[in-house]
């Protein structure tokens, strides 16, 4: 009873899909307790997306990644992505299959290296800029590596990972000998850069394995190497410490774990975890009513508001940690909210500490609220058509509340498309039965695989896909020209014409909206509002209030007067180009 089973688990070659037999597979194993390691955290971490400074959807995808893996890898684990939808880890795809498949935390091993492939140190050097520090790999290898100890599942290490393991970048060592495969327990050494690895299964990456081996910031000393273990050791400690980092359930993981740094405003290289251990749970830690985790990949310091958090303060193993740029990181309350301060490229824990009695947590959805999950979960659906080559360039938006839209630039032409996901199965609607013509403004309702739609679009112009998807297995399709104000009434309004709204602007389509007018000479203050000066109010932007014709000015929201010199009496074109509706463009011209 005491044994726990695992295995690779992998779902490939002769037998994939259960071909000759029900193989077990990571999504068989669910539920059974029965651990298979976790490829989806494996990569995400080692590709080193975490550490890249950069807000590339591929890293904020990577990162999501990592949280459904610190999550357990649980299927039915609910949180918003980089996008803002909210639903499952079962329903985000990764490499094809769901980046979430496991049922119980025991069904997943959380692992960053073994012994296929490169060392963490080693793969990780490949994603590294060439500018970093040895100071800071050394901090990014201790963070990749703190992941699955601070994860929901059972942890994995490589024999000398804690000790910066090298193989020379060999990621085949089999047959490598003691050579590349050495671990020196005295920590003088990390086998780093001992020679090229062999060339059976490395000679093609031979060319960008030089440099990087020859870069002097690669090269760790034996006090790089000493304060890797003792962080480590530290990891090992703060996560035997609490029962919290062992839930032993899936229920119990959904219902304490929530993330914090989510959505569409997600920063880069910030993972922000809270482990609920409150009052309406059982009493786990004795110690802590709720530990939060923080993560920074980042070269900066970084501070993350949490709402209700309150009374936090850093791990008592952080406060005495090896590591002195730790014990900066603090807890903050502002308000009846609170704020986790974390310097660069480190990873802090916080807790906070049970005063006698169970007292009050941190609930798992205190950030993300109670959840409005999307009618096709996390699968991202597309738009795809002959206007854009049936391809994935146009996704649609989750609103909330069962309505997805898409705004689509189509040029003049009659196009026939659909609703879709990638793989043209999770998510594929078209036409009902003879019903394939699209009439505009006018809601349509579509079939599961129906045939194509057909839409007559008679202007070059932006248009708006909305998907009613209430009903998910029959969702409703409305396509309308794109307005930017709809159908509020703009107008020119100034001391031209008495502040009145005798100057509207024409909608010419494509977010185009133009008025022209005769002007004296003289100078004129204006602004381009609606007629309760509220809907739509646009006046000087950051570059202040004067126009200057010919020249593109951005308006800003409820802004001052603009201002206009006019020393030629003429008529005068006023164009706004409202394709960002928040902060239009005004050019005005002469008309010869």
């Amino acid at each position: 009873p005491d044994t726990y089973f695992y295995g690779e688990g992998w779902n490939f070659g002769e037998v994939a899909n259960d071909a000759r037999f029900v193989q077990a597979r990571q999504a068989n194993l669910a539920g059974t307790e029965v651990g298979s390691f976790n490829d989806r955290i494996r990569d995400s971490v080692r590709s080193a997306a975490l550490f890249a400074n950069d807000p590339d959807v591929g890293n904020l995808q990577q990162q999501n990644f990592i949280e459904i893996g610190m999550a357990g890898t649980l299927k039915d684990f609910v949180f918003k992505d980089y996008k803002g939808n909210t639903g499952t880890a079962g329903g985000v795809t990764w490499n094809g299959q769901p980046a979430g498949y496991a049922t119980d935390p025991a069904d997943i091993i959380n692992y960053v290296s073994k012994h296929d492939n490169e060392s963490l140190w080693d793969k990780l050097q490949f994603g590294l800029n060439a500018n970093v520090s040895i100071e800071n790999r050394v901090r990014i290898h201790n963070i990749a590596l703190a992941i699955p100890l601070l994860s929901q599942g059972i942890p994995f290490m490589q024999m000398g990972d804690d000790l910066l393991r090298s193989k020379s970048m060999d990621r085949n060592s089999y047959d490598a000998g003691d050579w590349f495969n050495f671990v020196d327990f005295t920590k003088q050494s990390n086998n780093w850069n001992v020679g090229l690895p062999l060339a059976q299964d490395n000679q093609s990456a031979w060319d960008t394995i030089k440099p990087i081996a020859n870069n002097p910031s690669t090269a760790a000393a034996p006090q790089n190497i000493n304060f890797a273990s003792e962080v480590f050791n530290e990891f090992l400690q703060i996560r035997h410490n609490s029962p919290l980092f062992r839930l032993t359930t899936g229920s119990d993981v959904m219902a304490r774990v929530g993330f914090h740094n989510i959505g569409k405003t997600m920063t880069q290289g910030l993972i922000v975890m809270s482990i609920d251990d409150g009052v309406g749970l059982a009493d786990l830690d004795p110690a802590n009513d709720a530990v939060v985790v923080v993560i920074n990949g980042t070269n900066a310091e970084k501070t993350h508001k949490v709402p209700t958090a309150q009374g936090f303060e850093l791990h008592q193993v952080l406060q005495g940690s090896s590591d002195t740029i730790v014990q900066d990181a603090h807890f903050n309350t502002v308000g009846s909210d609170g704020e986790f301060v974390v310097p660069a490229y480190t990873a802090a824990v916080f807790v906070k500490p049970q005063m006698g009695a169970q007292g009050v947590g941190l609930k798992a959805d205190a950030t993300m609220g109670a959840p409005d999950i999307a009618p096709y979960g996390l699968t991202t659906v597309y738009m795809r058509g002959g206007m854009n080559g049936w391809g994935e360039a146009d996704a649609f938006n989750y609103d909330g509340d069962g309505i997805y839209s898409a705004k689509v630039t189509v040029e003049a032409g009659n196009y026939e498309f659909k609703v879709a996901s990638s793989d043209w199965s999770t998510v594929d609607f078209g036409a009902k039965s003879g019903e394939q013509d699209v009439i505009f403004d006018t809601p349509q309702t579509l079939a599961k695989s129906g045939p194509n739609l057909k839409g007559n679009f008679a202007t070059s112009s932006s248009y708006v896909f909305k998907l009613d998807a209430t009903v998910p297995t029959a969702p409703v399709l409305t396509v309308s020209e794109y307005v930017p104000y709809g159908s509020t009434k703009v107008f020119l309004r100034g001391g031209m014409n008495g502040w009145g709204e005798s100057d509207p602007f024409t909608y010419n389509g494509s977010g185009q909206y133009s008025v022209q007018l005769n002007l004296a000479v003289g100078n004129y203050e204006f602004k381009v509002a609606s007629s309760d000066w509220s809907t739509v109010d646009f006046g000087g932007g950051n570059d202040g209030q004067d126009v200057t014709l010919d020249t593109d000015k951005v308006l800003g929201k409820s802004g001052p007067n603009l201002k206009i010199d006019v020393k030629d009496a003429a008529a005068y074109k006023f164009a706004v180009n409202a394709n960002d509706s928040a902060a239009p463009v005004l050019k005005v011209n002469k008309v010869e």
